[in-house]
């Protein structure tokens, strides 16, 4: 088995064809937890949504085919939102985006940013769980937050 990761240097053939590999396979969780924050389940509105800050976004690749995003974007001067998703085989490439986070975002971000926040839905423990590995806590519920009631938690990091 062998995994790798690429930069989503920008809006190339191959990278669009990547995310758009992914976002038409999510794993169940991250399928509820995404379209819950969408007008309508659209692969494409996440294919979009992915390239607003490419020069912060990785594609991880598990035996040459896309397995997982993993990025993050500015969305006021000093907060940056972090996002992860992908297809079953995001758990063979799961170690490979943590060591990523660990040696390369997480310093990145700390040079950048004054917090780093992200949305989860109840429910979605192994999500949780890895974002507290990042140091993140929980810092808000929000009941009704998704387009059919789902409860959304907000996770953040602050320097």
């Amino acid at each position: 088995m062998r995994t790798e990761l690429r930069l989503l240097a920008g809006k190339t053939p191959e990278d669009i064809e990547a995310v758009r590999h992914i976002a038409n396979n999510l794993r169940e969780w991250d399928r509820k937890e995404i379209f819950a924050c969408f007008w309508e389940d659209d692969p494409e509105e996440l294919v979009r949504r992915t390239f607003f800050c490419p020069e912060a976004a990785w594609v991880a690749y598990h035996d040459g085919v896309p397995a997982a995003v993993i990025g993050t974007l500015p969305i006021l001067p000093s907060v940056w939102s972090s996002f992860a998703f992908g297809t079953d085989d995001f758990r063979n490439v799961g170690l490979l985006l943590t060591r990523h986070t660990h040696k390369f975002i997480i310093p990145m971000l700390k040079r950048v940013a004054a917090r780093v926040e992200c949305l989860s839905i109840e429910g979605h423990h192994e999500a949780h769980r890895w974002l507290e590995s990042f140091g993140m806590v929980r810092e808000a519920t929000h009941p009704a937050k998704g387009r059919s009631g789902e409860t959304f938690h907000t996770y953040a990091w602050r320097a």
